[in-house]
């Protein structure tokens, strides 16, 4: 399990690296938002990769404060449009109690106004052990503005890992998106169904 742990955090850090050291792209932004209501995020975009910092908001006590690195980089793979993404990361708590790491990769494919796509999630966390976490989403676009957006998947919205199904809205307006959803369970445990809203804001630079 040791072993486990340390390839994928050396995976972590070589997709860091790796995105790091080829910035030759033309666009580029500094980037704010939130996730699923509870992570505030800051972060730098070139195009088609991005790292960034995410830090949890409405803790109580600063030791249980979470923080996580993250890189992301997109490619269009000029296969039938299908386009490749990679997400690495690596998060603890203040305290150092615990801490978690992942790589997910996913395929994307859009067709007219429909977007659909999959993707799996290695990931270990040091107090709950592995899993293998997978998402498969699909979206439509109603209004140039507005898609309806679904999402089946067990990767976790906070720690641990949960199936469940997130309907939702993505507006988009220049350089924000806002995406309003319900997160329900798939076990008939609708009483925990959550209401999620994330959402990001741009600022480009020349």
């Amino acid at each position: 399990m040791k072993k486990r742990v340390l390839l994928l955090f050396i995976g972590v850090i070589s997709f860091l690296s790796v995105w790091s050291q080829n910035d030759s792209l033309q666009f580029k932004s500094i980037f704010v938002g939130v996730r699923n209501n509870k992570y505030a995020s800051i972060g730098f975009q070139a195009k088609n990769w991005s790292v960034g910092l995410e830090n949890t908001i409405f803790i109580r006590h600063l030791s249980e404060q979470y923080i996580r690195a993250n890189g992301t980089f997109r490619y269009s793979t000029g296969v039938w449009g299908v386009k490749f993404s990679a997400e690495a990361f690596f998060g603890t708590n203040y305290a150092g109690r615990f801490y978690d790491s992942g790589l997910k990769i996913g395929l994307d494919k859009k067709i007219g106004r429909v977007e659909f796509g999959a993707g799996v999630m290695p990931m270990y966390d040091s107090g709950m052990g592995y899993n293998t976490c997978y998402t498969v989403h699909a979206a439509c676009r109603v209004i140039q503005e507005a898609a309806l957006v679904l999402d089946i998947t067990n990767i976790p919205e906070y720690r641990m890992v949960e199936h469940r199904i997130v309907p939702g809205i993505l507006f988009r307006a220049h350089k924000l998106w806002v995406r309003p959803e319900l997160s329900i369970p798939l076990n008939d445990n609708v009483q925990f169904t959550r209401v999620l809203i994330s959402f990001r804001y741009d600022f480009l630079l020349k």
